[in-house]
């Protein structure tokens, strides 16, 4: 049985917490830490809405934000064998125990990972430079001195400490599942490619929101109606229920990301400032007061700054009835812009079909967003604007993306197939 877990003395706010949890090698006791984490956090939520309740301002503490610096690379377990993406184990299509235990044992890995990248995402991004919000180039950062130092309100600490006990539960339910099964999270290679790409945005709030939770995440919500489907065709609908749970909390998990990327956009860039639409949607325990943080007011007041709502998309009809294009409004046309040029900078994958248009729609993403990004292999395929070389695994040709950042504006590239054909292979 395993022994009460708890943070050591001294280690008392926030962030002090969530890098703790980033070092902590035991997958289990991470996940256990996390969870508490969420506890005390709640639990100082409720003190922070309430301080002028004088009998719950002595029962409870309010817990500081903090300052500490997350590590390079979270702590894992010595006996974990790690492999390149791409070269673990065949996980197959669920038909058998192994490939069934192969699965889950691949799902509980990134889950792990997202453990570290939620408290990442606040232990890196919670206080952050005009730098750091990757909001700004290197030549503007550089003629306006963005040195000034900013704070992300209450609700984005609420947001992150959400998705990591989220992430967390969806660890322990994936490895519960292996050990009913005679397996243990270890038994199979393991390989980082989430915190790969939380390292190519370590420096940019904005890439990390892109990158990670807008185009990985929702690649997830992608491949998991299948993956439940395949295992209660297999017969363990148990686990179909539960992979069904984890898919609907990650939906949350992309709205997330697109708050933090429109809030981003907003306070620094002014897309949307004049935007008056807000949302109802309520937080994990988010509230309108504020902590005091080393002498820096952490308050929800910047919440006008954000923004999630779910758009449904219109079109327009052509003579014959038929539908049209889209119909965008201009604030959003500039964030799927702004959202394209960071994935098209960022991001080592591609984007390929079929997309889960519906819970992609849920997390704030419309096609409009994503299916400019899509690699077609058979003309083109992908190479992101940083310079980076990825090859098609067939053809093993350096391919192009369909639109390519030119003087802060997206443009098509008009390619032919015999300008393709012409292609130097590798």
């Amino acid at each position: 049985m395993r022994h009460q877990v708890g943070f050591p003395e001294g280690c008392d706010s926030l962030l002090e917490r969530c890098v703790h949890i980033m070092h902590t090698v035991d997958p289990i006791e991470k996940a256990d830490l996390t969870l508490l984490l969420g506890q005390q956090w709640r639990t100082s939520i409720q003190a922070r809405d309430n301080t002028s309740d004088t009998c719950l301002a002595e029962e409870r503490t309010v817990m500081k934000i903090g300052r500490a610096i997350p590590p390079d690379i979270p702590s894992r377990p010595d006996n974990l064998e790690f492999v390149r993406p791409g070269f673990g184990v065949k996980v197959g299509k669920a038909g058998s125990l192994s490939s069934r235990i192969a699965i889950l044992h691949a799902l509980a890995n990134v889950e792990q990972w997202a453990i570290d990248t939620a408290l990442d995402n606040m232990a890196r991004f919670g206080f952050y430079t005009g730098a750091s919000a990757g909001t700004l180039s290197e030549s503007q950062i550089v003629d306006n001195g963005q040195e000034q130092e900013f704070t992300m309100p209450n609700r984005f600490f609420d947001d992150f400490v959400q998705m990591a006990c989220d992430e967390s539960k969806h660890f322990k339910w994936l490895n519960d599942r292996l050990e009913a099964q005679g397996a243990h999270y270890g038994d199979l290679p393991v390989h980082a490619s989430i915190w790969d790409s939380c390292t190519d945005t370590a420096r940019s709030a904005l890439a990390r929101m892109a990158v990670v939770h807008m185009t990985i995440e929702s690649r997830g919500l992608d491949v998991n109606p299948a993956t439940i489907a395949r295992f209660e065709r297999s017969g363990d609908s148990e686990s179909a229920k539960m992979l069904q749970q984890i898919h609907e909390d990650e939906v949350t998990h992309v709205q997330i990301g697109h708050r933090w990327f429109c809030y981003l956009l907003k306070k620094h860039e002014g897309v949307g400032a004049t935007d008056s639409i807000f949302t109802n949607d309520i937080a994990f325990g988010a509230g309108a007061g504020g902590v005091k943080v080393d002498a820096v007011e952490v308050t929800d007041a910047d919440n006008e700054l954000y923004e999630f709502r779910q758009v449904t998309p219109a079109y327009a009809l052509k003579e014959d009835g038929t539908q049209g294009e889209e119909v965008v409004d201009p604030v959003e046309a500039q964030r799927r812009r702004r959202f394209q040029e960071v994935v098209v900078q960022y991001f080592k994958g591609s984007l390929k079909p079929p997309f889960n248009t519906v819970d992609r729609e849920k997390g704030g993403l419309t096609r409009g967003w994503y299916e400019p990004l899509v690699v077609v292999r058979e003309r083109t395929g992908f190479r992101p604007a940083a310079g980076r070389r990825l090859q098609s695994k067939n053809e093993k040709t350096e391919v192009f993306p369909d639109t390519q950042a030119e003087g802060g504006e997206l443009v098509p590239i008009q390619k032919q197939r015999s300008e393709a054909s012409n292609l130097n292979h590798s």
